[in-house]
């Protein structure tokens, strides 16, 4: 049984979006971050569709905010896994 199976690619988006924004608020890009968002997200991005270039992309050139993308999170469980994502 697949974990995503109740999150929806615009929900993954989100969820990784979300997770972006939070790693590069303090301003910083550090390799660690970056490898580590990397290692969390691949396979929720990969599974659903979402291409990670685009979304760091997007997040590096502030062309998202955590205004736009909340929204997106619809379900529950979309929240949550947000959450500890960020964590």
């Amino acid at each position: 049984m697949s974990r995503n199976r109740n999150v929806t690619q615009s929900e993954t988006q989100a969820i990784v979006t979300v997770s972006l924004l939070a790693a590069f608020v303090d301003g910083d890009k550090h390799e660690r971050e970056r490898t580590e968002i990397k290692r969390i997200v691949d396979g929720l991005a990969q599974a659903n569709g979402v291409h990670l270039p685009t979304l760091y992309q997007d997040v590096l050139m502030k062309r998202v905010s955590l205004t736009t993308v909340l929204p997106a999170l619809a379900s529950n469980e979309s929240r949550q896994r947000a959450y500890e994502m960020t964590v």
